[in-house]
């Protein structure tokens, strides 16, 4: 008795989710982000979205979802040919679709599709109505004509990114089976449906997020945090250490800033290795620190070169803005009249002909002395243009008008393939949305971090005690250096002999001032947040009936519920 009581239970507790579903584990949201007046992205309904499956392959597949179909709505699967915005635009005002798939392939998107505007950046950069106003908006060059705007539009649908292959083809002969149209008949039930679940818990933009997220915080005995603010790390080095524990200005210090960015922008929740230009920013100055840095070691120069790499810079110059106000408020290691010059690497993998461009700014080049400075740089180059590209040096010279240059391949617009994109294929070295909203850094941030450490510090004999603990010993200086207890190379063997690496590499938050100055409507820094969320999943099954469409998930989930309780009991 006791034993068939077990079988008996055991079969009871199986899933019925399992029975009715098919789980689709490797997907990719949409999410949601907002500013200071709008939302975007996409979200789902509370209990997700159901629609019935149609594979979107030609201009009539699109007239059937939208208008004949008689199944609707339509849970809409596309390959990354169709995901465009004239797509998406028509989808979006139409009440038939319930939500959509795309299906990305090993060749990635077609190389003209760029989801941000034409114009990145246009409202925090330097050029505005006080400064530069013929320069504003992209007046005369627009740097991203590729750009569609498609990651600023709000899909009240969800939107999903499929990368499994093996998965792909379990929804595509689902679809066949069940789905395909016959001599242009519409199929009959039973259908084959996909739920989506991707529900956001922040509305309306920042403002108001962040307002009752306050009020919850102080109210509320469980409050619930509904959006995060963008953040995540700078990383920086310099070729004389810099003491991290005194902050202002430092004496005797000039500095020429050496830096780049680290991330991109994506339509898909961190899923986005950054455009081929933003890694190639990072591998040159990569490259450039790891030739001249034992240079100058030997023959330290006049000025102290400070590297820096700059995250969050696709959403309004997070990081360089957070730099440029520490350093105006005395609470970073130099402040900005320590600042002599900075030079930035922008795109510069994508050359089409061997010139590389020097970018200077106009409007501080009427100030002779900055002239000088700059033309002395850009006569190394045979070719330069103006104005300034989307750079994070436009952040520094909001705030002070230094010499600088911006180092890119393209005299005007960017070198597309695509400038910001999705990920092509199988897992890369992701630069993703950007900055993490909390938590730890973010994994190209630790990736950079530890390649500079690598590059610039020194092995000592200290033990893993030692080494997390330097403060301990008198000998060493952990205002000046960091310390890594890094795993070592691979041995022939295998084996690893881990060590202490002492180095001036150092993290610096990258979160816009907008937040810590509690002004959430800024129009001078980001005010970028992403919506939190409880579920991400997505799931296909067959329906029977119209009626059951609607109502089967539903009781699936009254019935698992139950089930738990009788399992658990």
């Amino acid at each position: 008795l006791s034993n068939n009581t077990v079988i008996v239970v055991s079969v009871l507790c199986s899933s019925v989710e399992q029975k009715i579903y098919v789980v689709l584990n490797e997907t990719v949201p949409c999410v949601r982000l907002l500013n200071a007046t709008h939302q975007i992205g996409c979200q789902s309904s509370i209990s997700g979205d159901t629609g019935v499956l149609h594979v979107l392959e030609t201009e009539s597949d699109l007239d059937w979802i939208l208008s004949s179909g008689p199944h609707p709505p339509y849970m809409v699967i596309m390959e990354t040919a169709f995901f465009n915005r004239s797509v998406m635009m028509r989808m979006k005002n139409s009440s038939r679709v319930a939500g959509v798939a795309v299906i990305i392939s090993k060749t990635g998107l077609a190389d003209n599709f760029s989801p941000h505007t034409t114009c990145p950046n246009q409202n925090t950069g330097v050029y505005s109505e006080s400064y530069g106003s013929d320069l504003a908006n992209c007046n005369g060059t627009v740097w991203n004509p590729l750009g569609n705007g498609l990651s600023y539009e709000d899909f009240s649908f969800p939107v999903f990114a499929l990368k499994d292959e093996n998965q792909t083809q379990v929804l595509r002969k689902c679809y066949e089976d069940h789905n395909q149209r016959v001599n242009g008949s519409a199929p009959q039930y039973p259908l084959c449906a996909m739920q989506l679940f991707s529900h956001m818990h922040a509305v309306t933009d920042t403002v108001t997020c962040m307002r009752r997220t306050d009020l919850q915080n102080r109210f509320s005995i469980n409050p619930e945090v509904l959006c995060d603010p963008l953040s995540d790390f700078n990383v920086w080095t310099s070729t004389r250490p810099l003491n991290n524990s005194a902050k202002g200005h430092a004496a005797d210090e000039s500095v020429v800033i050496a830096a780049t960015r680290l991330d991109g922008r994506s339509f898909f929740w961190e899923q986005a290795p950054a455009a081929e230009g933003t890694v190639s920013g990072i591998v040159t100055l990569l490259a450039t620190i790891q030739a001249l840095y034992p240079v100058t070691q030997e023959a330290p120069p006049p000025r102290n070169i400070f590297f820096s790499f700059f995250q969050g810079e696709a959403f309004d110059y997070i990081g360089s803005s957070k730099m440029v106000y520490d350093m105006e408020k005395n609470d970073f290691v130099i402040d900005m009249n320590n600042v002599h010059s900075m030079l930035e690497i922008g795109q510069v993998g994508l050359r089409s002909g061997r010139s590389l461009w020097m970018h200077s700014d106009p409007v501080s080049r009427q100030n002779k002395s900055v002239d000088t400075e700059v033309s002395e740089e850009e006569g190394k180059l045979s070719l330069f243009s103006h104005p300034l590209p989307p750079s994070s040096f436009q952040r520094f010279l909001r705030a002070r008008r230094i010499p600088g240059l911006v180092l890119a391949d393209h005299n005007t617009s960017f070198t597309n393939r695509s400038q910001i994109r999705i990920s092509p294929g199988p897992p890369q070295f992701y630069i993703g949305l950007g900055p993490r909203v909390h938590g730890p850094a973010h994994s190209v941030t630790r990736f950079v971090q530890y390649i500079l450490a690598n590059l610039t510090g020194t092995v000592t004999n200290l033990t893993e005690s030692q080494c997390q603990n330097p403060s301990e010993l008198s000998t060493e200086n952990k205002d000046l250096f960091s310390y890594f207890w890094v795993s070592g190379p691979a041995s022939v063997n295998g084996t690893r002999e881990p060590f202490c690496v002492r180095a001036s590499v150092r993290l610096s938050k990258a979160v816009s001032p907008a937040f810590e100055l509690l002004e959430y409507g800024s129009r001078n820094y980001s005010t970028w947040t992403e919506s939190r969320w409880k579920s991400i999943r997505a799931r296909i099954f067959l329906v029977a009936s119209r009626e059951l469409e609607v109502m089967q998930p539903a009781l699936v989930e009254l019935t698992e519920t139950k089930q738990k309780n009788i399992c658990i009991s």
